[in-house]
């Protein structure tokens, strides 16, 4: 029982994969020929292992049809570099594709018992095309992307990640160390809030730790209940940590508004749109959506006596318009809606030249 299946396959797909699956007319898009005359003509080279849930009666996986822990590392590098920059599809597509063929890679991680040295480059950039997967799909119908889906596989990764630097000896190398304190402010980004996740990371490094400081700050901001503060924290964050805090905007968002209802709450007074788009960090195009956000949590919204200057949008987006707080009109019951991006961080990550780069860690 102690014993491990050591991966010999030194292609991205095993042999009897290929052969099955072009027998069987089960090649994905992204595996075949882009430069063949006619569409749909496999590519060996192309073909990524399929992931395969575990079963009772399937049988044990030779170490021909298991990948080596170099070969699992081309392989993420890869999908990323070729597959990810593919534009003949939209980016939903290629994500299902990617996630699929990385659940494969983390699959013999497993099943290899691979060591923590081994483990980190393979699943690092992973946790990143998650957490960049997360964000730019955030606003995607469901029937094309499922966040619970996502954030669970994150999340499984990002705690794999840690106890993985947590078996290393302590004298690592100055590269690695920085990965491992971006791997831990991914961490308490993507668990914005968290008591758990605060606490550990006070408990492996302490407070004074420079390169978590100001993550650790904005979660007891959080605890605290001043999302304001935390919000103006998180846009100082890198733009990954930063995509993936936002991620928990629209929930902070609703702390704050049910804050008012209380704080505000009057029969006569109201509270101007224009300055909850400041204190709720609505900019840009997410301008627009603040009425809208208002009325889903059944506050009231009412005109002011203010005339629209020239040229500014009315109706939904009228911004001259202000808000009754009452606490016992806000609707507690509904949910949280739906995480949308943000233009800073929208700003940032367009002005990336290489995206690719970036997930995979080069500096």
């Amino acid at each position: 029982m102690d014993q491990f299946i050591r991966g010999t396959c030194e292609e991205m797909c095993p042999r009897s994969e290929v052969e099955l699956r072009i027998h069987e007319r089960m090649v994905h898009f992204f595996e075949t020929d882009p430069d063949a005359g006619k569409s749909g003509v496999p590519d060996r080279h192309r073909m990524v292992k399929e992931f395969s849930r575990s079963a009772a009666d399937r049988r044990q996986p030779k170490p021909c049809e298991i990948r080596t822990p170099m070969m699992l590392l081309e392989t993420v590098h890869y999908l990323l570099t070729i597959v990810l920059p593919d534009i003949r599809r939209p980016l939903y597509q290629r994500y299902e594709f990617i996630f699929d063929r990385m659940r494969a890679i983390r699959q013999e991680i497993v099943i290899q018992n691979l060591s923590a040295k081994e483990t980190l480059p393979i699943l690092e950039p992973i946790v990143r095309f998650l957490c960049y997967s997360a964000y730019q799909l955030c606003d995607a119908p469901i029937a094309e992307f499922d966040p619970k889906i996502c954030a669970q596989h994150l999340q499984e990764c990002l705690k794999k990640v840690i106890r993985c630097y947590e078996e290393l000896d302590q004298t690592l190398a100055s590269s690695k160390q920085l990965n491992r304190f971006e791997m831990e402010r991914i961490y308490l980004s993507f668990n914005l809030g968290s008591v758990e996740a605060t606490q550990s990371a006070i408990d492996r490094y302490g407070k004074i730790e420079p390169a978590l400081r100001l993550h650790i700050s904005t979660q007891l901001e959080c605890l605290r209940g001043n999302y304001f503060a935390a919000l103006q924290q998180i846009k100082q964050y890198a733009p990954l940590e930063a995509a993936v805090a936002t991620l928990q905007l629209p929930a902070l968002r609703r702390r704050i508004l049910q804050q008012f209802s209380v704080a505000y709450q009057s029969r006569v007074q109201t509270v101007p749109l224009r300055w909850l788009e400041t204190i709720l960090h609505y900019e840009g195009h997410e301008r627009t959506w603040l009425s809208d956000d208002c009325r889903h949590y059944n506050l009231q919204l009412v005109p002011t006596k203010t005339t629209c200057n020239e040229g500014e949008p009315t109706g939904r987006d009228n911004r001259n318009s202000a808000v009754k707080f009452d606490k016992s009109q806000f609707d507690v019951h509904r949910g949280v809606v739906q995480a949308r991006k943000v233009p800073f961080i929208e700003d940032v990550l367009n002005r990336s030249e290489n995206v690719p780069r970036m997930l995979l860690g080069a500096r």
